[in-house]
């Protein structure tokens, strides 16, 4: 029994349970074009399926400045609107459910994979004011890796906000980004503790969020203090540089 199936059970047209696998896939809140564009549905039916989804209370909306969001809530919600528990609804649920991972406090996400560090790459351009700045620890091994993991339109979609961002690298992988007006990038001296754990730090908006890029994780952290925080370390230690 598979989710589509449960859905259509439960009177859902055929793009609901698709829009509700990408957000619970996600594991974050998204704007209307990105759930079209992941599920491969147009956008007057995402809505449409959202609508449904949220009077069953399986999404609920987030509202971030101006921007509307979508969340998927916990699959446990499913089996309840059925009022009774069979064997196929308890698997798919269970299944559903082990997306999530463990439970963890509503500030602190967990990405895994590459759609997930994709997800947070993503969340950078969505939760950063327009004209804002962002910054950047890299000491990523690998450029093209990195590069890999970005959503086809990441760039356009950056620049379109005018974000402008403060980088500081590895020599080997800084040297390899080109030149741009709106980057700014310094250098740990090669004279200094070898700089290549292969993890990226990124401070934005509300959020602190870490990239491993050897395991292929990702973690986001919701805390304006601890942002704020972090930026302030960001900036003396560019100085420095």
């Amino acid at each position: 029994m598979n989710t589509a199936f449960i859905f259509k059970r439960l009177g859902f047209g055929k793009n609901a349970a698709k829009v509700y696998e990408v957000l619970l896939d996600y594991k974050k809140p998204l704007l209307i074009a990105h759930i079209a564009r992941t599920a491969g549905i147009d956008r007057p039916e995402v809505y449409r399926a959202i609508r449904a989804c949220m009077k069953m209370k399986f999404i609920r909306k987030e509202s971030i400045g101006k921007r509307t969001l979508y969340v998927a809530e916990s699959p446990l919600r499913i089996q309840a609107a059925f009022g009774h528990t069979s064997a196929g609804v308890d698997s798919l649920t269970d299944r559903l459910a082990n997306t999530i991972e463990k439970e963890l406090p509503i500030h602190l996400e967990y990405f895994k994979g590459p759609s997930g560090i994709r997800a947070v790459f993503d969340d950078v351009i969505e939760r950063s004011p327009s004209k804002g700045v962002f910054y950047r620890y890299t000491s990523e091994r690998d450029l093209n890796t990195v590069n890999s993991y970005l959503s086809p339109d990441y760039r356009v979609r950056r620049d379109k906000k005018k974000l402008e961002r403060l980088v500081i690298s590895n020599p080997v992988s800084g040297k390899m980004k080109k030149s741009r007006l709106e980057r700014f990038i310094k250098f740990f001296p090669p004279e200094a503790d070898l700089f290549d754990q292969n993890i990226i730090q990124l401070v934005y908006g509300d959020s602190v969020a870490f990239i491993n890029l050897t395991t292929e994780e990702g973690y986001v952290i919701r805390d304006r203090n601890l942002a704020d925080f972090q930026t302030v370390i960001f900036k003396q230690l560019y100085k420095k540089l």
